[in-house]
């Protein structure tokens, strides 16, 4: 994907940046360790900071491992409530943090 389209979908222009990378995270984030690098980059190819924690956030709740786990445990409607406090956990932090950024 070409460096110009990274940054108009996940960079500080977009207000949907952090919209986009919550839904993104989910089905990305492998683990801790690949996750890393993945963000550096991304950030190195034009996402924005709060862009890429709440990737991060979004990504480490819901990644595939996690979800089979609390899959095993919960029923349905137990699990779509975990995964949707995941998301709206990671756009909060990621929302939270692009305030006290334009604060600063």
């Amino acid at each position: 994907m070409p460096a110009e389209n990274i940054a108009s979908l996940l960079g500080a222009g977009n207000d949907y940046s952090i919209l986009l990378a919550a839904f993104i995270g989910i089905p990305t984030y492998l683990n801790g360790y690949a996750a890393i690098p993945l963000v550096d980059g991304l950030m190195n190819l034009g996402m924005s900071a709060p862009t890429a924690l709440t990737f991060m956030v979004a990504g480490a709740a819901t990644c595939i491992p996690a979800a089979v786990g609390i899959w095993s445990l919960l029923k349905p409607p137990l699990f779509a409530l975990y995964v949707g406090f995941a998301l709206v956990g990671s756009l909060l932090a990621g929302l939270t943090f692009q305030m006290v950024l334009s604060v600063l």
